[in-house]
Order: structure tokens, then sequence, then C-alpha cells
């Protein structure tokens, strides 16, 4: 047999990414497959035009997501036009989608993308392995692990399940995902548990239905066999790899075999942002020692790329910060040429991007506000920066609990909190030191896991035999 080893770059396997295409989602897992990439890996990355730019600006080769699945956030996240008492009208974006729509109508057009993108690798490299790196939330690669055929010749590759949300992945010790119960894996914690799961299968029963009516009309010749958010979009595959640390991801009794924790992707080495006339206020700031006096502490905040309404925490931090001379707030406002409306008075210690890099400017912070979307807080986590989370939907309780559960920082557990609430957590963890702690301990962690080579033996190990 030929030699595959990391030594012999010429006959690695070819990458297929598979991901659920959405700003939140592509976003690590194009940094991951860059990352491959740049370790001389051949990847292919399976999304919709939206993502086009971005997937061949790092060097990958874009393949088109067909038909229905070729989602995006504009469809997946439509803004709407809401009305206000006064009667005028502005942009939201609702912080919940139906999982119908997001994740489930598009399986069978998703597993027609893939069958059609693994074709085309055979076609032109017949004796090249492939590896397959699915996004947990792809569902339109299950059909491959349940049983539907692929086209003539095609041979099935192996699957490797990353995931960059926390893991929703049925356990003893863990509620539902979201689920409003704290982690607590005592005999009394493990029976409100299995309650809590009772109530979730009676809930989500059409969306278990649904997900297993898309597979067999996708193909399979049955369905995953458990309940919709009980983990079966991981376990089926090969392997878990889970972005993540110790520390920071609860300790489970049960988990499968086959799931391992990887740490974190490295930060960008993103630079100066010299279109900013005040970037270099920043810079300078930061090289002056912690001691010093006319240090000011930089407290960043934003509020992603999707849920991006300035009212939830943008205003209340900089109005709760506003003539405080020892802090500077700078405020990412999530998506390029956004801007304030001419009616916000932006207060003197404040400092407005439009979109900037996490990494870029996190290496300066002192602390990190954000509604709690997985990636970010990893942003966080690298840098060392402690937290103040406050957000709902999604993945961003689970992030939020997490934050708590690890000292990093404190989770408010909503979306809209008060200024006085948010500034009483603002406060807090500017003031006491056991959150940089915390949040410094961690990110040496870190520092010393190599996600990247973990994610690489990973491959190696599924394409050895």
């Amino acid at each position: 047999m030929a030699d595959a080893s990391p030594n012999n770059l010429a006959l690695k396997p070819l990458i297929l990414v598979l991901c659920h295409p959405l700003t939140g989602h592509v976003s690590p897992v194009l940094r991951l497959a860059a990352l491959l990439h740049e370790q001389g890996w051949s990847v292919s990355f399976l999304s919709s035009a939206f993502f086009r730019p971005r997937i061949e600006a790092a060097g990958l080769r874009f393949l088109p997501l067909l038909g229905a699945a070729a989602l995006d956030d504009t469809s997946l996240f439509p803004k709407s036009p809401l009305r206000t008492a006064g009667g005028a009208e502005r942009p939201l974006v609702p912080s919940v989608i139906d999982s119908h729509h997001q994740t489930l109508d598009s399986v069978p057009a998703q597993w027609a993308s893939v069958k059609s993108a693994l074709a085309q690798l055979h076609r032109e490299a017949p004796g090249r392995r492939v590896v397959v790196i699915c996004e947990a939330f792809f569902y339109g690669s299950l059909p491959l692990k349940l049983g539907a055929p692929l086209p003539d010749g095609v041979p099935a590759p192996p699957t490797l399940c990353v995931s960059i949300t926390a893991p929703a992945i049925r356990s003893v010790d863990l509620p539902p995902f979201c689920w409003p119960l704290p982690f607590d894996p005592s005999a009394d914690g493990r029976r409100r548990n299995a309650a809590a799961w009772e109530e979730w299968e009676t809930r989500v029963l059409p969306l278990t239905r649904a997900l297993d009516a898309r597979l067999l009309e996708a193909g399979s010749v049955r369905g995953v066999g458990e309940v919709f958010m009980g983990g079966g979009n991981y376990t089926l595959h090969d392997a878990i790899l889970q972005i993540g640390l110790p520390g920071f991801e609860y300790p489970r009794s049960d988990p499968p075999g086959h799931f391992k924790l990887v740490g974190i992707l490295p930060p960008t080495t993103a630079g100066e942002r010299a279109d900013l006339g005040w970037w270099v206020e920043i810079v300078a700031n930061a090289s002056l020692n912690e001691r010093d006096p006319n240090r000011k502490k930089v407290v960043v905040v934003a509020q992603g790329t999707v849920e991006t309404e300035p009212t939830e925490l943008i205003l209340p931090t900089m109005r709760h910060l506003e003539g405080q001379a020892h802090v500077l707030t700078v405020a990412i406002l999530g998506s390029r040429g956004a801007r304030l409306s001419p009616t916000v008075k932006v207060p003197h210690n404040a400092r407005i991007a439009d979109y900037l890099n996490y990494d870029a400017i996190l290496r300066h912070a002192d602390l990190w506000v954000h509604n709690g979307g997985y990636g970010a807080t990893t942003h966080g986590i690298s840098h060392g920066v402690p937290m103040v989370i406050a957000g709902e939907g999604q993945d961003k309780p689970e992030s939020g609990k997490r934050v708590a559960y690890s000292g990093l920082g404190i989770n408010l557990g909503c979306a809209r909190p008060s200024i006085e609430r948010l500034g009483e957590a603002i406060n807090r963890v500017l003031e006491e030191s056991c959150f940089v702690r915390a949040a410094r301990q961690l990110s040496s962690v870190a520092a010393r896991t190599n996600c990247v080579g973990l994610v690489q033996e990973e491959i190696f190990r599924l394409t050895a035999a």
C-alpha cells in the first residue's frame, strides 16, 4: 500500500468540507479548512454562492450547493420590518428561525449536492482517497451513513464531524440543548435531566419525524433513530472532533467513544486597521504597562454578524461607560458599511467600527461583551479576555452557561438586559481579578493545544486502512 503518512504530501487524501450555510457556522469551518490548505491539503468547500468569494480568497476550491440547499444568511435570517409604537419601521432579524427551514427541508438537495461533489472529485482523481469533514449541523451528509446509494463507482468516504458549537449530544449528565437547567451531574441532577429529555422528546416529535422523512426522501434506508437534537448528526460520523477545551466544556460520564476535544482554532494574524483613525490610540494604549495610570481599560462590544440590532447590547454598553475617562469602548456593528442612526449620540470615549476582525481588536481588550455565539466566545478565550454574555437563541444560551461554569465571565441569560444589570456585570468583571485569571488560564491551555494538528491526525487515522 502506498504511504499516506504526513511526510508523503502528494498522497494526502482530498478533503471535501460540508457546512451549514450560515456565517456563524461557515466562518470557523472556513478558518479550519484554510489552515489545512496551508498544511498542503487539497480542500474543496461545498457551499452556496453567497460564500464563494470568501472560500476562493482562502485558496480553496468552491463547489456549489444545488437547488433548495443553496441557502445563506439572507434566506435563513431575512430582515423584516418591525413597527415601533410610534409607527416607524426598523429592520429586525428574528432570533429564532424555524428548524424545518433552517436545517431540515433542504436535506434532499444537500445530499444531491454531496453526491455531485463526490462524483466530480472521483472523476478528476479516480485513484485518490477522499475524506469528508462535515460540520455537525449539515444534515445532508447523513444519507451517506444511512444506506443511501452513491453514484456508480464512487467509493464511500470516511466522514469526520467537526463541531463548532457547544455539542448537542444526549447525556445523562446534561439536559437537552439550551434547556434552562444548570449543569448538575449529581443523582438529583440526572433525574431532572431525564425528565427534561422526556419532555423534549414530546415537544420535538414533529421535528424528529420531519428529519427522518427528509432522510428517507433522500434515499436513506432508515431514519436517524434518535430524537431531534439528541446527537445523531454527530454520532453517525466516524469521528467527532469538538472545538473546545477541558475546563470550558462540561465533563460527561457517557461521551461517545469517538468524541474528542481538539482545542480551539488559533487566532488570525489580522493586522492594524489603518483606515480607522482611532486605531493607533488602541495600539498605543495596549503598549502601556497594566499598572500604568494612563492605561485605559478597553471594552469591546459586538452582537455578531446576523443579530445586529444595536439597542440590545451596543448602545447600552456605550451608555453605561459614557464619561468613564479610564475606559475606551470599541463597538463593532457587524457588517461592512453599517452605521449607527444619526440620532445616536456617540460618547467621547466610544469608538465605532462597521466591521472588525475580532482577533485584531481582542488582543488589545480587557473585556469582551457579546451575545454568546460560540465562535465569538472562542475568540475571547484565545486572547484570554473575560466576558459578559447576553444572548438568546441558537447556541447562545449554551455558550453563556459555559462562560459562567468556567469562570470566564458573567452570563446574563437574555438578549436585552437593562442598562443597570448590564452595567453591574461589566463593572464586576472589570474589577474582580478572578475573571481575568480564569480567562488567561484557559487561554494558556488553548495555546498549548495544536487544534489543526489533532484534526490532521484524525484524518490520517480514518484513511490509513
